[in-house]
């Protein structure tokens, strides 16, 4: 994630990038048995990657100091296990906000805010949040989206350096969900804080997330393990294939992060040209990227195709040239499909770029027509609005 220059001086730079917020060491034992371990620095952002049921707001519930654990949980170097839920150094937004219904959300933050010995400042997030003109309602007048952002502010005034984030982007648009993220970060950045997130869309935990925590399980009882983002998504996405049928899974989940190299800008084409290992591709036009820096590139699996051969006249931008390595079947909503996992080839350069692997999604129908077979060489075929930067 990168440091924001209004919250942090450059001197403060390597102190922030070694400065631990929080120290997990927890044991859960209801309703589903759970060892988290973990350090979170400053600016980190972490995801817990794990299937619904999995016990993931039961973890957050015990940080959080709403259900019993056992260990240790420090924050800022103060332990926090025996404190009331209140006085812990923690923000809590929780998957299903309760708001007092018979309070304005003006007077609601009013109210909160009184409760805090030193509240944080939150005017500056409301109006990036979209509630300016929603300040004088009451939550019944709310969407639900509206709520959770409603709950976001007021965990916010806590101003406690760790946030717990479960699911608080889902039913949001993706204007409000840019905001919502924008909101996060800079509230890190000024408390000087990390952030727990539970998330089930993986486009948001790359938005978002910095590490994953995914679940391991061992004689009868679950390990939560930190990676890299970019690696933790390809062990769970595999974790997704190999522990559930294809009923259970869609290919809607499936997306892929690679790194391409920014080669040149066509604003009046609306487009944005990457170079990856010596082939090139095209995402909509992003102005913040410059020429030479290499840039995260996301692919949705249900947003691309196969073909054979190159398309020489087509409507489609993106043509990448790859190997199939493996496929499994996966469906999409009630329609039966293949989820056909690809390296890219014929890269040159490679060291400069993780080529990670990547997931495209095609009909049964599709699948058969086709019959792509292992180690074949395709190309991977999508429009521009397919791969996101």
């Amino acid at each position: 994630m990168a440091l924001n220059s209004d919250c942090i001086g450059i001197s403060d730079l390597q102190s922030v990038s070694k400065s631990v917020v929080a120290h997990i060491e927890l044991n859960c034992t209801k309703p589903v048995s759970q060892q988290l371990y973990c350090q979170l620095k400053t600016l980190q952002i972490t995801v817990l990657l794990a299937p619904s049921g999995a016990g993931k707001s039961s973890l957050f519930n015990a940080i959080a100091g709403v259900a019993p654990a056992s260990g240790g949980l420090k924050v800022t170097g103060q332990q926090q296990l025996g404190m009331p839920a209140h006085k812990r150094r923690i923000a809590y937004v929780t998957q299903s906000p309760l708001l007092f219904d018979h309070l304005t959300i003006a007077a609601l933050l009013k109210l909160v805010a009184k409760q805090q010995a030193q509240p944080f400042d939150i005017s500056w997030a409301i109006d990036p949040l979209g509630l300016t003109d929603k300040l004088s309602c009451r939550a019944h007048q709310l969407s639900g989206g509206q709520r959770q952002r409603v709950a976001l502010l007021l965990a916010m005034i806590k101003g406690a350096p760790l946030l717990l984030l479960d699911e608080a982007l889902t039913g949001l648009d993706q204007f409000n969900k840019q905001a919502c993220i924008g909101v996060i970060k800079d509230y890190l950045c000024k408390v000087q804080g990390a952030a727990l997130l539970a998330c089930h869309q993986l486009d948001d935990v790359l938005a978002l997330a910095d590490s994953c925590l995914l679940q391991h399980t061992r004689n009868d009882s679950t390990h939560w393990q930190m990676l890299p983002v970019d690696e933790g998504i390809e062990h769970y996405q595999q974790q997704l294939l190999k522990g559930q049928s294809s009923e259970n899974i869609q290919g809607s989940q499936f997306t892929s992060l690679f790194y391409g190299q920014v080669h040149a800008h066509f604003p009046a084409l609306g487009l944005t040209e990457y170079h990856v290992g010596g082939q090139r591709c095209f995402a909509a036009h992003n102005s913040d990227h410059q020429i030479g820096r290499v840039q995260p590139l996301i692919l949705k699996a249900n947003r691309l195709g196969l073909s054979k051969t190159a398309l020489s006249e087509s409507s489609f931008v993106n043509q990448l040239k790859v190997q199939i390595t493996a496929f499994n079947p996966v469906n999409m909503g009630q329609e039966q499909g293949m989820l056909v996992k690809v390296r890219l080839v014929n890269s040159e350069q490679e060291g400069m770029y993780k080529l990670a692997s990547l997931h495209v999604w095609i009909t049964r129908l599709s699948f058969n027509q086709l019959q792509p077979k292992p180690n074949e060489t395709w190309f991977l075929i999508g429009k521009a609005d397919a791969l996101h930067s």
